[in-house]
């Protein structure tokens, strides 16, 4: 084998510059090509134009202006590709939705801004709006305003202590105890003990739940929703020390426990057998089930997908101490075309055909057709889905549900065959459908442009402003 003799540096060099040439003018290539088939489609299909350019192009105040009775002036206002400026806003602030624009994350937002257009915000949905630069000046500068309860209930507001404290007499205390933007210590809870909804600060997921914090406010906690809060550090000792203040009920649904066999035998007269039951983080193997075998629900347990599902288990326990219904739903049994017909009568069939864990074939469906709830099926992720078995006319396709399902394998081709059945305004809103120029040419005349433009582009952002103006001109002179 013959050896490999490196080239010299400059050659090398050439080379490589050679390549990054031919990869340019293949890159440029494909953009004007595809600029090319763009304008193609958005001549052809002005509406869609229209509506592309409310969603997704940078409009500025002269193109605003250059086409006055074009635009839609309440979904511009939602808008958040536009060219967004103060001075944009300024020109056209006899047209703006300010309602929509005040909830608009994507406005130029600072205090002068605010100041500018005062009366005219909708203070309300401004103070839930995320995206404003938060701070104790700008609350300060419109503390008239604003509205106080939403307020409390904004995370992103510039919280310390210093910041609550100096809004006391402003806050909604009951929002406030909610919110789990706030810096949360055992001292900002001590200052204000009387004014707390302590129902909202036992479910706050953001409080340092330890012991400390639990024992400092013993008599405040509402100890239901304590209980049932997944930031609670909780431990065999803690337990121990409030055993009768627990809800017993709400610790056994939860899911953030170090769940073993020896916690749940240390516990085994205070647990909620029910609530344990449905469980799915319980390890729930056939010996854990043996061993507390009088304390299960097994109604609770038929709805659990983690329980060591077997023959032997669902054969082993009286037929009427399962729920049937519930055992229908369940993904974690270990479904099969022998398993449904074996207990054929005792299944509840709405309920197994939206189950996703059944092992969907073409023979499973047309094993059991007369007994399917063909919405479930419909809508289904996990059937085997080809042109040949929706063309099955003796089944009851539901095809509104259908149109709605994001997992069929969508394309031209798929779609054409029944072009007649779908639910052309579903079907416009999929965002799961391969959009492009050519599928929406395919069915031009079925889609609902406005729905489309919604959640696709066709490439409308790439396209330079003079080539839209000139599709806009030759719209406006039709």
């Amino acid at each position: 084998m013959t050896a490999l003799v490196p080239l010299p540096a400059a050659q090398e060099h050439a080379l490589g510059v050679a390549s990054l040439q031919r990869l340019d003018a293949a890159s440029s290539a494909l953009a004007i090509f595809q600029d090319a088939q763009t304008q193609a489609l958005f001549r052809e299909h002005r509406a869609l134009l229209v509506c592309c350019l409310h969603n997704h192009y940078p409009l500025t105040s002269a193109a605003l202006d250059g086409f006055p009775g074009l635009w839609d002036w309440k979904r511009l206002s939602a808008s958040r590709a536009l060219d967004w400026s103060p001075a944009l806003i300024a020109a056209h602030g006899e047209h703006w939705d300010w309602d929509a624009l005040s909830k608009n994350p994507s406005l130029p937002w600072n205090a002068e801004l605010l100041a500018q257009h005062a009366a005219r915000w909708n203070w309300r949905a401004l103070s839930a709006n995320a995206a404003l630069p938060w701070s104790g000046a700008l609350l300060a500068a419109h503390a008239y305003d604003w509205d106080w309860a939403v307020l409390s209930a904004n995370a992103k507001l510039p919280w310390t202590a210093a910041f609550v404290h100096a809004n006391a007499h402003r806050w909604d205390w009951n929002a406030l105890s909610w919110n789990t933007g706030l810096p949360w210590t055992g001292t900002l809870l001590a200052a204000y003990v009387e004014r707390w909804d302590w129902t909202g600060l036992s479910a706050n997921v953001s409080l340092p739940l330890d012991a400390s914090l639990v024992h400092a406010f013993e008599s405040h906690w509402n100890w239901s929703w304590l209980s049932g809060n997944p930031s609670l550090h909780c431990s065999e000792a803690l337990l121990d020390a409030y055993l009768a203040r627990w809800d017993w009920k709400a610790l056994s649904s939860a899911g953030h426990w170090p769940w073993s066999p020896e916690l749940i035998a240390r516990y085994a007269p205070q647990w909620d057998w029910s609530a344990l039951s449905a469980n799915p983080q319980l390890p729930l193997d056939l010996n854990l089930l043996a061993t507390w075998a009088p304390r299960w629900n097994y109604r609770a347990l038929s709805k659990n997908a983690s329980v060591a599902w077997s023959d032997a288990l669902l054969d082993g326990v009286p037929h009427g101490a399962w729920d049937w219904d519930a055992l229908s739903a369940n993904p974690g049994l270990h479904w099969s075309a022998d398993l449904l017909a074996r207990h054929q009568d005792r299944w509840d069939w709405d309920s197994l055909s939206w189950n996703p864990g059944l092992p969907w074939t073409t023979a499973l469906i047309e094993q059991f057709a007369a007994q399917w709830d063909w919405a479930g099926l419909c809508s289904s992720a996990q059937l085997p889905w080809s042109t040949d078995l929706l063309r099955r006319s003796d089944y009851p396709w539901d095809w509104e549900r259908l149109s709605a399902n994001p997992h069929l394998p969508w394309g031209a081709a798929w779609i054409a065959p029944f072009e007649e059945q779908w639910n052309w305004v579903t079907l416009s809103s999929q965002k799961n459908l391969p959009w492009d120029a050519n599928l929406f040419k395919t069915f031009a005349a079925r889609w609902f442009a406005p729905l489309v433009a919604e959640h696709h582009d066709f490439g409308v952002r790439a396209l330079p402003w003079r080539e839209v103006h000139a599709l806009l001109s030759g719209l406006a002179a039709r």
